[in-house]
């Protein structure tokens, strides 16, 4: 399944339409509310009265689109999960600072270990209202080595990988607020340094090895 955010509206494209059916079309000026219960799908609650389920959790998370949607057209949104937080962006922004500050204590002087001096990761935080992520870039000497960085982010620019700090899980459109929770690797130490060895690290070390000779 496939999920398009257009001008004016969501399009769904079923997986395989001979055998699952015609595209779904949700207009956003016509939904009233959506939220995402436990399970694997999101419901649209329409203006008219109509439930629109759509089996794509990732909708919510994954998409900038969405987020830029609730605002825009005021529409309320609210995960219904059990382990859903609170917490306010001002909270989420001072997380994402100490976060960041521990990646780079953690991570440069492993890479002027095995890369040589120069060597560093650049680490910024992107706040989206879907939420907010740290994106990785390896640098030499100030300058974004373009060939060690084999990801792209979703503006098209290079990296080595986009870590979720936190998520959305209310959006309130009368006050422009959302609220949100944290990622593990946001509050846990442990957490962090294995994603840093096991994802960032290693991309840079065995994905992008060939950039060092």
């Amino acid at each position: 399944m496939g999920t398009g955010f257009e001008e004016d509206q969501i399009v769904i494209e079923p997986l395989f339409k001979r055998f699952f059916g015609k595209r779904i079309k949700i207009p956003y000026e016509k939904i009233e509310r959506i939220e995402m219960p436990p399970g694997d799908s999101v419901y649209f609650y329409m203006k008219n009265g109509k439930v629109i389920r759509v089996p794509d959790p990732g909708i919510v998370t994954f998409y900038t689109g969405f987020g830029e949607m609730l605002k825009k057209y005021r529409i309320p949104y609210k995960c219904l999960l059990e382990d859903s937080g609170g917490e306010t962006i001002e909270t989420v922004r001072e997380n994402a600072t100490d976060t960041r500050k521990a990646v780079l204590e953690y991570a440069n002087p492993i890479l002027e270990e095995k890369l040589g001096p120069g060597y560093e990761l650049e680490a910024k935080i992107v706040e989206r209202i879907v939420g907010t992520t740290i994106e990785f870039r390896l640098l030499k000497n100030g300058i974004v080595l373009e060939e060690a960085n084999g990801d792209e982010s979703i503006d098209g620019e290079p990296l080595v990988d986009e870590m979720d700090l936190a998520f959305l899980t209310e959006w309130d459109p009368v006050y422009e607020q959302g609220k949100y929770a944290f990622a593990d690797e946001t509050n846990d130490t442990l957490a962090l340094k294995e994603y840093i060895d096991g994802v960032v690290l290693d991309n840079i070390f065995t994905c992008n090895a060939p950039f060092t000779k």
